[in-house]
């Protein structure tokens, strides 16, 4: 079969951004257009996701064996306030 099989799927195509924005303390990264990932020492610690009213983040905190705990930040109007308020509560893990 001549071609790249894989650009019938939707994921294919998507890269995720080459240039982070540099908070600080997570690095963040768009990964499409609905979803942000953070990242600390190349492990991800930070999600923020696109939902009908706004972004909703999360942040795990620790690396604990087992579960870890995860942390509900808030619901932000822009993707800008919520990797603010993402940063700042790594920070004060």
């Amino acid at each position: 079969m001549p071609g790249d099989w894989r650009s019938r799927f939707e994921y294919a195509w998507q890269v995720p951004d080459p240039e982070p924005d540099e908070g600080p303390g997570l690095t963040s990264r768009q990964l499409d257009a609905r979803h942000w990932s953070g990242s600390w020492n190349g492990k991800l610690h930070g999600t923020i996701t696109a939902e009908a009213d706004g972004w909703l983040a999360y942040v795990r905190l620790e690396d604990p064996p087992g579960l870890s705990p995860i942390t509900t930040v808030g619901r932000f109007d822009t993707v800008e306030a919520a990797q603010v308020a993402t940063d700042e509560v790594w920070a004060r893990r």
